[in-house]
């Protein structure tokens, strides 16, 4: 997953907060940092000269950081290209056969403008790999006193919900973790209880399949926990990856059709907007409602 990382930037500060991300992850000799940069195609008006200039200032901006990277062992260079960002990016992944895309969830054009309704919205709609998003809430700096990057990612929290949309990050969360010795705490937020349904039959239910979950995952060798709670899905996510020091979110999002927000979209997107702590985001397909994988099922994968 993090062979081949591109890294979008725009000269800004809140975009490079990404960084300190990128490099908590780059332990591998093999993994490789390409920074991005569009720059606009100018009105007809304006010329050549204007590319050019632009052109230019991209090139020796993102010469500076690759040269920053490589200073610290990091294997890392630089591309600009002409056109819009989001069409830049998915090029450069395609190109370069890209394994996971970094960015923050803004840049220069300022705090009200969030991932979603931004670049960044329109890269997980359609990006064919996952994408690390984190929220600049920090003044970044290259080498802060207390270094992100030099913090592992110990424990990951995967929210789950039985459907076959949400287990599709699971692939990717198992590769993820057994790169990098981490445990998986998962959790499925169960509805607020309702007078006709029976609440024991419910929880026991999640139980059942999240055990057999973490048993496969168990199989695999990555250490898994489960958590159930009732609430509302956002805010029990953000409050157990507080309380349980989580270091890294991975959710689903639905592409075809943008965000799914009748199932995890909305979701997702409230999370990011209060996350202190960075997404890993898996774009997936669109499915059907399907019921929830028996115990036997789960065990013989």
């Amino acid at each position: 997953m993090i062979e081949r990382i591109v890294v979008p930037l725009d000269g800004s500060m809140t975009a490079e907060a990404i960084l300190p991300q990128v490099r908590r992850i780059l332990y591998r000799s093999d993994s490789e940092v390409i920074l991005v940069q569009a720059v606009p195609a100018p009105p007809i008006e304006e010329g050549l000269r204007v590319v050019e200039a632009e052109l230019g200032a991209a090139k020796v901006y993102l010469a500076g950081k690759a040269e920053k990277l490589q200073d610290a062992g990091v294997r890392a260079r630089s591309l600009v290209r002409v056109g819009s960002p989001v069409g830049v990016i998915l090029d450069v992944v395609a190109e370069e056969k890209a394994t996971l895309i970094a960015m923050a969830t803004h840049g220069s054009k300022g705090l009200k403008r969030l991932v979603f309704g931004s670049v960044a919205e329109a890269v997980i709609r359609k990006s064919p790999v996952p994408v690390l998003l984190v929220r600049p809430f920090w003044s970044y700096e290259l080498t802060p006193a207390e270094r992100t990057e030099q913090r592992p990612i110990r424990t990951l929290l995967l929210p789950v919900d039985g459907s076959e949309r949400s287990l599709q990050a699971v692939p990717g969360v198992v590769e993820f973790a057994d790169l990098f010795d981490t445990r998986v705490l998962l959790l499925h937020v169960l509805p607020e209880k309702k007078a006709k349904t029976d609440p024991g039959k419910e929880e026991a239910e999640a139980r059942a399949w999240m055990e057999a979950m973490a048993h496969s995952m168990g199989l695999r060798g990555i250490e898994t926990i489960t958590r159930w709670v009732r609430g509302d899905p956002a805010s029990e996510i953000l409050k157990t990856a507080e309380e349980q020091g989580i270091d890294l979110i991975a959710m689903t999002t639905h592409g075809r059709s943008g965000l799914d927000r009748a199932v995890a979209g909305s979701v997702t997107e409230a999370v990011l907007r209060k996350a202190a702590l960075p997404l890993l985001v898996f774009r997936t397909r669109a499915t059907s409602k399907a019921p929830k994988p028996s115990r036997a099922a789960r065990t013989r994968k």
